[in-house]
């Protein structure tokens, strides 16, 4: 090819050569178009896909699922980190909690009021249910970590990642939004999604992510926006009268909402703390636990006759009665029929 100019004959062929072997440009629109690994795109789901995604499973059997963040709010004095503390000390040994079934996990306790309370709860804790618990289970950060700042956070996610938590307590919520504004959705939405960044931090994206939050000025309902109740999956209340604490769960995302504990702050001798319990001694054999987990589990709202019971569980004939002799002196479980046709329900006091 040849051009001209200001007459000048120049030889192009040279030129076009070269140019033969450069790429032509990138097109702006396919380039801006392009998936990246983990886009929206990339995580879109068919009818059949959804079809495949397991079954939420529990953390705590008809208490905590998997996957799942919660809230767990109460007016001062109702004993909400001896429930946070209860939970998270039966999920680190996978021991019973009030009858629930429990899965193992590693758990991370933010300590953000200080630690110093929990070295008497939970020596309570182990002294009352002689259990110990393991220190690769349990860790405990005792300082209180601004989930309103982006760092501080990021720090946070990548503690629960690299530690393979399973589940993670905040206590309180409040203590870890240090200048943020309770009341106002755009602060407590940050606290929401980290909470969320938290839970998807968890091994699988399965464990649960607890906060500890106060009731407001009525003593009644959650204390700040509406957005922190609607933003979690789970939701429970305590309220208090002398030592007998009532846990009401007030939101389940997946399953049956009703869910009610009568509970009592009970003193362990020579600990100086107490443990949460229902009204009776703190040692429970594994028999008893299976048959009143068993009821919780089918029977909870209904109530069930003796050979509604029966059918249900896995204990031999003589094993079985002598748990529900157990449950009914203990008063876990009440007949409200009669001495030959028994109907029992849970026990509401």
């Amino acid at each position: 090819m040849v051009a001209t100019q200001g007459g000048v004959v120049m030889d192009l062929s040279e030129f076009e050569a070269d140019w033969a072997d450069v790429p032509p440009p990138d097109d702006p629109w396919e380039e801006s178009h392009k998936t990246p690994a983990g886009s929206i795109a990339c995580r879109l789901l068919t009818r059949s896909a959804l079809e495949n995604l397991p079954d939420p499973q529990p953390l705590i059997d008809n208490v905590l699922d998997q996957g799942t963040s919660a809230i767990l709010y109460g007016k001062w004095g109702t004993g909400k980190s001896f429930v946070a503390l209860d939970w998270a000390a039966s999920v680190a040994t996978s021991r019973n909690w009030q009858g629930r079934t429990t899965v193992q996990r590693r758990v991370l306790y933010v300590a953000a009021e200080g630690a110093y309370g929990l070295k008497g709860r939970l020596h309570a804790w182990e002294a009352g249910w002689q259990v110990q618990i393991p220190d690769e289970r349990f860790h405990v950060l005792p300082r209180p970590v601004n989930l309103t700042r982006p760092l501080e956070a990021a720090e946070l996610v990548t503690v629960v990642a690299d530690g393979g938590y399973g589940m993670v307590v905040l206590d309180t919520l409040a203590r870890c939004m240090v200048g943020g504004d309770e009341n106002h959705a755009r602060d407590t939405g940050l606290v929401i999604d980290v909470m969320s960044q938290l839970r998807e931090a968890t091994p699988g994206g399965l464990g649960v992510v607890l906060g500890v939050h106060h009731t407001g000025k009525d003593g009644k309902t959650l204390r700040g926006s509406s957005s922190l109740e609607a933003g979690v999956d789970t939701v429970y209340s305590l309220t208090a009268e002398g030592r007998q604490i009532t846990l009401d769960r007030e939101k389940r995302k997946d399953g049956p909402p009703v869910d009610r504990h009568v509970l009592k702050i009970d003193p362990v001798e020579g600990t100086g703390s107490a443990v949460i319990s229902l009204h009776f001694g703190v040692e429970c054999s594994p028999r008893n636990d299976a048959l009143y987990s068993a009821f919780l589990q089918h029977f909870s709202t209904t109530g069930a006759t003796n050979t509604e019971l029966r059918k249900v569980t896995d204990l031999s004939e003589g094993s079985y009665y002598r748990a529900r002799d157990d449950l009914l002196k203990r008063g876990l479980l009440v007949n409200t029929g009669t001495e030959k046709r028994p109907f029992y329900k849970a026990s509401q006091s």
